[in-house]
């Protein structure tokens, strides 16, 4: 996926966050498929999206579907709204740059999901929790490993989730090329979830802007009067880069 992935294909990024990937990556190259990428800088998202295409993130109704699965605005809303409030920031109208962020990795963690469930990849809470307690061994302890994810836009309560992809991104695959390095598992599950997504289908929202089935990615709203917002690491931790 794309440098979850962030944005370009043939990428998946760990789910340990930006700052994260500056922590021992002597170690992290060693622990797993997900851990290794996480280094990788995930490639900035340009969308060019209309300023008031994000107005009103509480109304009701569908900011994306991924298969038959629907992300909520309200879901969307809540997100960017624990976002803003752990960085101490007001709270409403967030950002176009936070908004799409949040809703890519919204829509990839679900896509994941879904192609996870597809191979019969299960994770358990223990896989979760050993995880989270080597993450935090890498940085310092929960206040850092939840200072790191927020960097990437992912507030302390889904910090759980994203955890769980990175988990489900290496069984993946292992699953997928169990004979192949850490690299050709990452190839592999990049093409085996970009074609999971266009067979299911994915779309977004037009208030957003358009997916992009092939880079993983949000992309621009077709419009004269587009303004372009520079996305940030949109899905650093997540996935990876080439």
């Amino acid at each position: 996926m794309p440098n979850w992935w962030s944005g370009s294909p043939g990428c998946l990024t760990s789910s340990i966050p930006r700052r994260a990937r500056h922590e021992d990556r002597g170690r992290a190259r060693e622990r797993s498929i997900v851990s290794t990428t996480v280094r990788r800088g995930i490639v900035a998202l340009a969308a060019s999206v209309m300023l008031a295409g994000c107005a009103g993130l509480g109304e009701a109704g569908s900011a994306a579907t991924v298969g038959t699965v629907q992300i909520s605005t309200e879901a969307l809303a809540s997100q960017t709204s624990a976002v803003q409030e752990q960085r101490g920031e007001p709270v409403g109208s967030p950002d176009l740059a936070l908004t799409l962020g949040v809703l890519q990795r919204l829509v990839i963690t679900e896509l994941v999901s879904q192609a996870a469930a597809a191979q019969g990849i299960t994770v358990t809470q223990g896989e979760i929790d050993a995880t989270i307690a080597d993450f935090e061994a890498q940085l310092g302890g929960p206040e850092a490993l939840q200072a790191a994810y927020l960097d990437s836009n992912v507030p302390a309560q889904s910090i759980e989730q994203q955890v769980g992809l990175s988990v489900q991104v290496q069984k993946l695959g292992a699953a997928l090329v169990p004979d192949a390095d850490a690299n050709g598992q990452q190839q592999a599950v990049t093409q085996y979830v970009t074609g999971f997504g266009i067979q299911e289908g994915i779309s977004v929202s037009p208030r957003f802007g358009t997916w992009d089935s092939v880079t993983l990615s949000i992309g621009p709203l077709p419009s004269d009067l587009a303004t372009t917002v520079q996305v940030e690491d949109p899905l650093a931790g997540i996935l990876p880069a080439p």
